[in-house]
């Protein structure tokens, strides 16, 4: 299978892992940054195995699918600045708004109303289990929510490819809810009852037990 072109717009510590998984994997990896030809870029390219660095509307434009790792309070000035580029476009919104006050963590309403197939994804867990998801002898798993279309099966294989189980919450408000849940829940556990961030999410059903 031909691997695919996926731009990670920000080179944190989330964009780093991610891009560094999806290189591994046979993907094109294009790291989007303000500042594609600085040191610190470019040694984040180096690091991860990227192809290469771009502004991000110019890696959003070669992609077939952009993953957002930005800061949440940043999203909405780069949809501003990204425009007409992401009309069409398969984006994966993996980020979260950390106000106090925020409604909702996730800013995939606001990736629609610019036209682009969005989906959340990655924004459940840290980015610990991005660079390790398997615990033993278990394969954490990676829920994620969309539309029920092809790009649904891109998004998957990405989730895959780091080393997750995909689990698809379905569309919608609800489904966005439902991540935005988790987020939550996984915040509580890492920080408030001290768990850890080395912490990750299992669903088992009738098909996991030896017994039946």
């Amino acid at each position: 299978m031909n691997g695919l072109t996926v731009a990670v717009i920000g080179a944190g510590i989330v964009g780093r892992t991610l891009a560094a998984g999806w290189a591994r994997a046979g993907h094109h990896v294009v790291l989007g940054s303000r500042q594609p030809d600085s040191d610190q870029i470019r040694q984040a390219v180096t690091e991860t195995g990227a192809q290469r660095a771009a502004r991000p509307v110019d890696a959003v434009t070669a992609a077939d699918v952009t993953v957002l790792t930005v800061p949440g309070d940043q999203v909405a000035d780069l949809v501003t600045t990204l425009g007409e580029a992401l009309r069409g476009r398969i984006v994966v919104d993996s980020t979260n708004s950390l106000q106090p006050d925020a409604v909702a963590l996730h800013s995939t309403d606001l990736l629609r109303a610019a036209g682009a197939t969005s989906f959340r994804a990655f924004s459940t867990t840290g980015w610990e289990q991005m660079a390790r998801p398997v615990f033993g002898d278990e394969r954490s798993d990676l829920p994620y929510a969309g539309p029920d279309t092809t790009a649904r099966a891109t998004v998957a294989r990405l989730v895959e490819d780091i080393g997750f189980r995909p689990v698809w919450l379905g569309d919608g408000p609800e489904a966005l809810a439902i991540t935005d849940s988790l987020t939550r829940l996984w915040f509580h556990l890492a920080f408030t009852r001290g768990w850890g961030r080395r912490l990750g999410w299992r669903l088992l059903t009738d098909q996991d037990d030896p017994a039946g």
